[in-house]
C-alpha cells in the first residue's frame, strides 16, 4: 500500500512537471495605442540605419506590439531572422541581441510555425528556435523563449526546451 501511494506521488509531480505553465499574452497585457512617429530616429541606435528601408516600412505599417511597439522583422540568411522594436511614439530604434540573427528550424517545435509569436495587446514576445546568434552553437538549447518587453529591453521569464534535430 505505502508502495503504490509513493509511486502514485511521485507520477502526480512528474505530470505536473510535464504540464509547466507557460505565460499567456493576457497575462502581459498593454492597451493599445494609435501612435504613429512622423520618421525612425536613425540616430537612436548604431544600426538603424543599416536597416533604414525595413525599419521605415514597419514604421508605415502601424502599432504590432506591446501597445505603442512595432516589430520590423526580416531575413538574415537560411534559417535566419532580424528584428528589431521601433517605439511608435518616438520612432526610437531598440536592437535587443535575443533577436538579432534569430534561427527559426533545426528544432522540434510541433505545432509552431513562426519565428516570432507577439500582439499589439501584449508586452509578451514568443521566439521559436534558437535566441539570437546561438544557431550554430551546439551547446545553446532550442526551445520557446518568452519574453517580457520591458520598454527598452526583453526580459526571458520562460523557456520550454526542445530537441534539436540537426547542427547547422
Amino acid at each position: 500500500m505505502k508502495t503504490a501511494l509513493f509511486l502514485s506521488f511521485i507520477l502526480l509531480l512528474s505530470g505536473g512537471a510535464l504540464g509547466q505553465k507557460v505565460p499567456s499574452f493576457r497575462q502581459y497585457g498593454a492597451k493599445v495605442e494609435k501612435a504613429k512617429a512622423k520618421k525612425i530616429d536613425f540616430a537612436s541606435h548604431p544600426r538603424a540605419r543599416t536597416f533604414r528601408t525595413n525599419l521605415s516600412n514597419a514604421l508605415k505599417s502601424g502599432v504590432n506590439f506591446g501597445g505603442h511597439y512595432i516589430v520590423a522583422t526580416w531575413g538574415c540568411g537560411t534559417n535566419c531572422t532580424e528584428s528589431a522594436i521601433v517605439d511608435a511614439r518616438t520612432g526610437r530604434v531598440f536592437f535587443p541581441k535575443e533577436l538579432e540573427g534569430a534561427g527559426f528550424g533545426f528544432c522540434e517545435l510541433g505545432d509552431e510555425s513562426e519565428p516570432l509569436r507577439y500582439k499589439a495587446d501584449s508586452r509578451l514576445l514568443v521566439l521559436n528556435g534558437f535566441k539570437g546568434g546561438d544557431l550554430d552553437s551546439e551547446k545553446t538549447p532550442c526551445g520557446i523563449y518568452y519574453y517580457e518587453w520591458t520598454g527598452t529591453a526583453l526580459k526571458r521569464v520562460a523557456f520550454v526546451k526542445k530537441k534539436r534535430t540537426a547542427t547547422p
